[in-house]
């Protein structure tokens, strides 16, 4: 029986759980590709940043600033969850894309395991 090793999970109260599962999340940028550590139950935006993209997240994560916007393929944008009302008005505000989102908006699941994130330029 293979054992996880959560020593690496941020604590609760870094934006994921402490005993959350590692949920395979893929960054595309300038760069090209790479993996994420990304965490059931933690917003997006934290797993990005610590990845290294240079989301500027002014307002902290709460869906104010509209400077976590991120891009998603057709196939991944169908499967997010559905953006609530704030984030729908913040986005065509930015006159944002349909494959567009806010990334403190969007909580990681096993629903969203393998996600391809695609940097907003």
């Amino acid at each position: 029986m293979a054992v996880l090793d959560t020593s690496s999970v941020p604590a609760s109260g870094e934006g994921s759980p402490g005993a959350a599962l590692p949920v395979a999340v893929t960054l595309w940028d300038m760069s090209g590709s790479r993996a994420v550590e990304a965490y059931e139950g933690e917003a997006l935006m934290p797993a990005l940043k610590r990845a290294g993209l240079g989301l500027l997240a002014v307002c902290g994560g709460k869906g104010a600033c509209g400077t976590c916007k991120v891009a998603f393929a057709p196939d991944w944008a169908a499967r997010l969850p559905p953006a609530e009302y704030r984030e729908l008005r913040l986005l065509a505000h930015l006159k944002a894309a349909a494959n567009e989102r806010l990334s403190c908006r969007i909580a990681l699941s096993r629903a969203l395991e393998g996600l391809h994130v695609y940097a907003c330029e």
